[in-house]
């Protein structure tokens, strides 16, 4: 389905449960609201969405966003909540394009997050608009109605906290490039205490390398030239670290001076989203590239294999040369699983599940290398679960993420090596799970490159193609385990598969 169909065909959906989630919202004023208000305007604001979103038509979603952020004012909301009721939209409506339009799901999703990310910072900025004009008009006010002073104060208080202190960015003042005005948001976002920026040059909360750039745009405001009103730099956290940050600004007045008034939102998240999903599309780039390079080598690989084995049957075949078309068959089998790697990488499978006996299966998997341990002198340790003798697994697929795990023991091992086999019965998030846990002496992986072990082409080994261990937590999560890979001491490393206990 494409983005319009599923627009149309779920609109209803849409619209009943972003008003079941408002009205079910305790800790905001939405849930305060009658639904016969709350469902026209929820309503409008799902056709605003669409026609940005399908059409690139942004007129009824501005419309919408100045009438509701008068309404939201006027009725005291604070800034986050009506924030966080634009957001519900994209959780809303995600799900939905993830299972209804998996072929342009990256292009959508990036879709759906700017429109939202517009959509917030356009009403961040026409609530920025209305703070200025109610500081206006509220000095003429004091002007004019001295005697009213005090009730207008407590007044003014009440939306200043509404409109700054409350709201989830950092808001402040600048005048002659110093602070003299900032929320807590603001300091916190920068790790001071209020009192410790106000008087501050805002250039010192900037990354050396963007310094030259928030300088320009601030020499151009003031000089009234075209100044960007957003800007995305790093700003610089007092322990020295740099984070991705965008500020909105407005050139304004402050206590009868040239002012910019200025919102400064962590952008952080959203960087790496960006990041993530670039890095996504290049994975499955390569994982496609690999797959056709599979399909390009099994065929003739398949022929050299069968006529090695046939040239080691001929009589006339000499001790010698069979050694080495042994030799030859052997690499064609290391081959072969190489190529088999790239196939699974992109090729969805199903499963097959039924009880199987551990023990036997182990067996089985250590039978298949024994050559290979022999050759290298390696010997295995077997600890399994009383208790533990079935699993409810696909036998075909477990096997071939045991022999992974095992090939990649036997290949890093030294001489002498030593390879550790247990089962037993472990709790997980309240989830029964049947634990095989696959382990050796070697050099292990570094601490600080686990969390890599399991993406697609990472690999220590020379000439590896990074691909087992993916392929590994393929075959698992498609079980509804996990794996999870931890040091072994005094050295080595484990990996704990964890598998449903229940069919």
């Amino acid at each position: 389905m494409d983005l319009t169909e599923i627009l149309d065909k779920y609109h209803t959906q849409i619209v009943d449960t972003w008003v079941h989630c408002l009205l079910s919202d305790q800790s905001s004023r939405y849930a305060e609201e009658p639904e016969e208000e709350l469902r026209p305007l929820v309503n409008i604001a799902a056709e605003a969405f669409r026609s940005a979103l399908v059409h690139n038509d942004w007129g009824d979603l501005s419309r919408f966003v100045n009438r509701i952020a008068r309404k939201r004012l006027k009725e005291g909301f604070k800034l986050s909540e009506v924030q966080k009721a634009f957001e519900l939209y994209r959780q809303i409506l995600t799900p939905l394009l993830i299972s209804h339009a998996p072929d342009d799901l990256n292009n959508l999703l990036i879709r759906l997050h700017r429109c939202i990310v517009d959509t917030v910072t356009r009403f961040s900025e026409y609530f920025q608009n209305l703070h200025e004009n109610f500081l206006r008009n509220h000095a003429k006010h004091l002007e004019m109605e001295v005697n009213k002073r005090t009730k207008e104060l407590a007044e003014s208080e009440r939306k200043h906290k509404t409109l700054v202190e409350d709201i989830n960015d950092g808001y402040f003042v600048l005048v002659d490039g110093r602070i003299l005005f900032a929320n807590k948001t603001f300091s916190q976002m920068h790790g001071y205490k209020l009192e410790e920026v106000l008087g501050f040059s805002y250039l010192n909360l900037v990354a050396p390398e963007s310094r030259n750039e928030i300088k320009k745009a601030y020499a151009d405001s003031l000089s009234k030239s075209h100044a960007p009103t957003r800007i995305e730099y790093l700003r610089l956290h007092r322990n020295g670290r740099r984070l991705a940050t965008e500020i909105i600004a407005k050139l304004s007045s402050y206590d009868g001076k040239i002012a910019n008034l200025g919102i400064c939102r962590d952008i952080s998240q959203r960087v790496e989203l960006e990041k993530k999903t670039r890095e996504a599309e290049k994975l499955k780039a390569l994982a496609q590239l690999a797959a056709s390079l599979g399909h390009e080598i099994r065929n003739p690989l398949t022929a050299i294999k069968m006529n090695a084995q046939i040239l080691s049957e001929l009589p006339e075949t000499k001790a010698r040369q069979i050694r080495l078309v042994d030799i030859i068959l052997k690499e064609i089998g290391h081959m072969e699983r190489s190529v088999t790697e790239m196939m699974d990488l992109t090729i969805p499978f199903r499963l097959q599940c039924q009880w199987v006996a551990l023990r036997p299966l182990l067996e089985g998997c250590l039978r298949m290398l024994q050559g290979r341990m022999l050759q290298k002198k390696i010997t295995v340790s077997m600890r399994l679960n009383n208790v533990l003798n079935d699993i409810w697994v696909d036998p075909n697929r477990i096997q071939q993420a045991i022999i992974n795990l095992l090939f990649n023991a036997i290949e890093v091992l030294p001489r002498g090596g030593h390879i550790f086999l247990s089962s037993r019965i472990v709790q997980e998030d309240s989830q029964t799970f049947s634990e095989v846990r696959v382990a050796d002496n070697g050099p292990g992986i570094p601490k600080e490159l686990l969390s890599y072990a399991f993406d697609p082409f990472f690999s220590q080994k020379i000439g590896g193609t990074g691909l087992g261990l993916s392929n590994v937590r393929k075959i698992v999560n498609a079980h509804g385990g996990k794996v999870i890979v931890t040091p072994r001491k005094p050295k080595g490393i484990n990996f704990c598969l964890l598998l449903p206990k229940e069919a």
